[in-house]
């Protein structure tokens, strides 16, 4: 904390090794983002150099998947085999989460198609953005591969990613499939062309627990911020929940829903940008801004009705599903996937928890992963390009038996994810065609599928607000302590003190940060 201070430790349950076994993913990415910033961030603008080929020969459908270490050089352990004459090779960069579906995948493509050979390379947990950095700096990157929208950005200043629309004009047809919250993160700010297709998406909802609404007599889930607060303080008065207000300020739920869900959903009338203006300059430090309005509101319900707490600072993503799954708050904001463990056994509450909209607005914020394609590969002619792109739509886009065929072909990969890793697609189509019925029918054992396509359909892009900069995570503290995240975790725990004049000096504090970082940037945005 700043200042060497520290909040009081509070109690919390014991998490299942499985259920912890269960939430890798985004705990891998959020490693993955952390060991990023240094390898990366001080890295815009650098070249981009050359590629590494290493067209080769090996048996057909078989995947190889190699672990790399974090080296310039790129140290590769393990049996390098080379793909079957004639075929152009495409490496895939994964993080270590779902490697071995990710295996399966690639074996069926390999074996659908006899000119591409995908090849799988995992560049680990800690490692892997670090690792990816390090890859591009040798100059031999992964042909395709996994990225935030933060390091994303990065890339594309450093040149290192290319936009696909500038090759491949048709992939804009997607666009149009992708719910619209999530649009603007797949578009390079810059060039406004888009960059590569999505690897998974969801949102970060309002969520309530139904027992204890039944239990204190209340029919419905609240609609309005005042609903909220009156059902919170009913609850509490009849012993049913002593917090009923879940707030997660800790780790990357900071950003997505301590800051922006609540921002979101108290700006009525309001549809952004709500951080800055699009010069980039801070709009956020006036007590009539919507993060000024939302921080007296939690603040009030922290330090004076006492109907939610500073728990919340401490819950990384384990400790903050295991807190509503144990029934510890009745109203909780947390990622939607992360609602299939919580609402299933061994969760203590399993079978009472539902899936909202949020009061007021009913907005949230959106979370999205995608695929992009290095320049190397770009510069090494059509043909790699062509393979990349072919790749990229097995992989995120529809296809029919490995074949890119966008008119008449399925979200094949995509669909996979969501039905045997709960991984969440953001095509509009997968919620609402019939031929896709099983991805709803996948998630109705702890979600109502129509409740989730609402929510998907209110989200908001907070990675551009109103777009993306190359200091953006490194102000936000998004993946690490940063700037804003302990600035902000201070003023919660009342360190700092709760009073309107304290918000804003605050505010205007970490105002002057960014605009320090806007003003030592390379390239001001």
């Amino acid at each position: 904390m700043k200042n060497g201070r520290k909040p009081k430790k509070f109690e919390s349950t014991t998490i299942p090794s499985d259920f912890q076994s269960k939430i890798t993913r985004r705990k891998a990415i959020s490693k993955a983002g952390a060991a990023a910033l240094g390898a990366v961030v001080g890295a815009v603008v650098a070249g981009s150099g050359g590629y590494l080929a290493g067209l080769s020969q090996a048996g057909p459908g078989r995947v190889e998947t190699r672990t790399v270490t974090q080296t310039v050089t790129q140290t590769v352990t393990g049996t390098v085999t080379q793909p079957p004459a004639g075929k152009i090779e495409v490496t895939w960069g994964i993080w270590s989460w779902g490697v071995e579906l990710v295996q399966d995948n690639a074996a069926k493509f390999n074996a659908w198609n006899d000119d591409i050979y995908i090849k799988v390379v995992d560049y680990g947990l800690d490692t892997f953005f670090s690792g990816i950095s390090a890859a591009y700096t040798a100059g031999n990157p992964p042909t395709i591969h996994y990225s935030t929208p933060d390091v994303t950005y990065i890339y594309q200043q450093n040149g290192w990613a290319i936009d696909m629309e500038q090759y491949f004009p048709e992939i804009r047809r997607y666009l149009d499939d992708i719910f619209p919250g999530f649009r603007s993160g797949f578009i390079n700010p810059d060039t406004k062309l888009m960059s590569g297709l999505p690897y998974y998406g969801g949102a970060q909802p309002f969520m309530y627990n139904k027992r204890h609404l039944d239990a204190a007599g209340i029919g419905q889930p609240p609609k309005t911020w005042e609903e909220l607060e009156e059902q919170a303080r009913k609850i509490k008065q009849k012993g049913i929940c002593d917090d009923p207000i879940g707030i997660w300020y800790g780790s990357w739920g900071f950003v997505e829903v301590g800051i922006y869900d609540f921002m979101l959903g108290m700006a009525e009338n309001d549809p952004g940008p709500y951080m800055w203006d699009e010069n980039l300059n801070p709009i956020f430090n006036d007590k009539g801004s919507a993060l000024f309005r939302s921080l007296k509101w939690q603040l009030r319900m922290i330090h004076k009705e006492k109907l939610a707490s500073t728990k919340g600072v401490l819950y990384d993503e384990a400790q903050a599903v295991n807190a509503f799954g144990s029934g510890a708050h009745t109203f909780f904001w947390m990622p939607d996937y992360d609602l299939a463990f919580a609402n299933t056994p061994p969760s203590k509450e399993a079978g009472n928890l539902r899936m909202g909209m949020n009061p007021g607005t009913g907005k949230v914020s959106a979370i999205y992963r995608s695929y992009l394609v290095s320049k190397a590969t770009a510069d090494k002619g059509p043909r790699y390009l062509e393979a990349a792109w072919r790749v990229m739509q097995f992989v995120g886009g529809r296809t029919r038996n490995g074949k890119p065929d966008f008119e008449n072909g399925e979200y094949f990969v995509c669909r996979r994810l969501n039905n045997e890793k709960g991984v969440g697609p953001i095509y509009i189509s997968m919620w609402e065609d019939p031929k896709y019925a099983d991805i709803r029918e996948a998630i109705k054992s702890w979600v109502d599928p129509e409740i989730k396509k609402q929510v998907l359909f209110n989200t908001y892009d907070f990675f551009n607000d109103p777009r993306m900069t190359t200091w953006w995570s490194e102000w936000w503290g998004y993946w690490q302590a940063g700037v804003a995240r302990p600035a902000i975790h201070d003023l919660i725990l009342g360190n700092v003190g709760t009073s309107d004049d304290d918000i804003l000096r605050v505010l205007n504090r970490i105002a002057d940060e960014w605009n320090k970082k806007k003003k030592e940037s390379k390239t001001g945005k």
